[in-house]
């Protein structure tokens, strides 16, 4: 019997390191600057999608916060990690300098090591982004719909200071 217990009490030791490395998830807090993108030049100087040269991450066990550039001015997104919308209004500049409130919606969710953000607005645009981190770098498999032609890519960051 006793030998049974410590048969048993040496497998559970040796299962749980592997469990709790199975549930950990990574953290992209930092600051990131733009390295390059496939397709080259993606998708150029317009369009919703535009690379940010530089995106500060900021993630806590509830929340990611996303900072990016677009157009001149910042724009700073909040992402819940249990799954539930977030939606807010914000004033927004058009490329041709327009300025619009825009009610935005995001949400997140998990796959795996992968974390998939999900960013919709009132000016029909839906945007995907998956972020995984490898080799020190930000990797962002980024899927756009838009009035107009919709757009893939993927985008590398380095880790910045």
């Amino acid at each position: 019997m006793l030998k049974r217990v410590v048969l048993s009490l040496m497998a559970l030791a040796l299962a749980l390191p592997g469990a709790a490395r199975a549930q950990a998830k990574p953290d992209f807090s930092g600051s990131w600057t733009f390295a390059a993108s496939t397709p080259a030049n993606y998708p150029g100087s317009a369009g919703w999608g535009v690379p940010s040269p530089t995106v500060v991450v900021k993630q806590s066990a509830t929340e990611i916060t996303v900072a990016s550039a677009q157009y001149g001015g910042q724009l700073t997104v909040v992402y819940k990690l249990d799954g539930s919308d977030t939606i807010w209004e914000a004033p927004s500049t058009t490329q041709s300098g327009s300025t619009a409130i825009v009610k935005w919606r995001t949400k997140a969710r998990w796959d795996g090591n992968k974390l998939i953000l999900f960013t919709w607005n009132t000016a029909l645009n839906q945007l995907r982004d998956v972020l995984s981190l490898s080799g020190g770098g930000l990797t962002i498999v980024r899927a756009t719909e838009q009035p107009g032609p919709s757009t893939n890519a993927t985008l590398t960051y380095n880790k910045g200071s």
